[in-house]
């Protein structure tokens, strides 16, 4: 059994994809619930908490996306994972937009999969290293982002922006640097880093975390302040 389990909601129709995700992700040690449609999920998910939603996203009564949309404003904490053969760049970014953690692309290695799972699970459940910087509080191994006590619900990818904007702060960072460390843990696309970027800023915004900026360099990236 894994160190980095949890209780996970599988959304997924095709019933022996299905049958076969539940017993792999049992045998490592998660408890799963199993939904075949958005009307089976949002009646689980009704009754239940989830560290973690693993959803496909063509399903017969809707997109996966508009599920996301509905979890999100009711848990912004949990983490979700999109199976999907949709793998251009529109259908990633609305993906990312409505909520979504990370995804992986159908057809999938059973190794891949638990390996993004493990990632996600580590990321919830770490030993801590962190950066002091005044108020804020930079964990690298929890994947934290703390301000005044407080943790920021930030997905995979705001973090990994967040947190490498930080350890270049005053410096100007180009997109292709930027693609480029994103890069490391999966495909990105050049659009989805603005669509990160103004999910970032809005956290950022609703949190009150008014001493951080992310500025635009206009035609080359962006520069992030702390003021003092």
């Amino acid at each position: 059994m894994t160190n980095f389990s949890g209780k996970v909601l599988l959304v997924e129709d095709d019933p022996i994809l299905g049958e076969g995700l539940v017993m792999s992700l049992k045998l490592e040690g998660h408890q799963v619930e199993w939904a075949q449609s958005i009307k089976a999920a949002k009646a689980i998910i009704d009754e239940n908490q989830f560290e973690l939603m693993i959803m496909d996203i063509g399903l017969p009564d809707g997109e996966g996306t508009e599920l996301c949309r509905w979890v999100r404003q009711k848990d912004s904490l949990v983490s979700i994972l999109f199976l999907t053969a949709k793998t251009d760049e529109e259908t990633v970014v609305k993906s990312l937009d409505e909520g979504g953690n990370d995804f992986v692309k159908k057809p999938f290695s059973h190794k891949e999969l638990m390996a993004r799972i493990k990632s996600i699970f580590r990321t919830r459940n770490p030993q801590s290293q962190v950066l002091k910087l005044g108020a804020f509080s930079l964990s690298m191994d929890k994947r934290e982002f703390l301000y005044d006590g407080r943790a920021l619900g930030l997905n995979r990818r705001q973090f990994d922006i967040l947190s490498f904007l930080i350890t270049k702060r005053d410096q100007i960072v180009t997109r292709d640097q930027m693609l480029q460390h994103l890069d490391q843990e999966g495909a990105i696309y050049d659009r989805t880093i603005d669509s990160h970027l103004s999910q970032l800023r809005k956290i950022l915004k609703t949190e009150a975390v008014g001493k951080i900026q992310i500025l635009p360099v206009y035609g080359v990236g962006y520069r992030l302040e702390i003021l003092e």
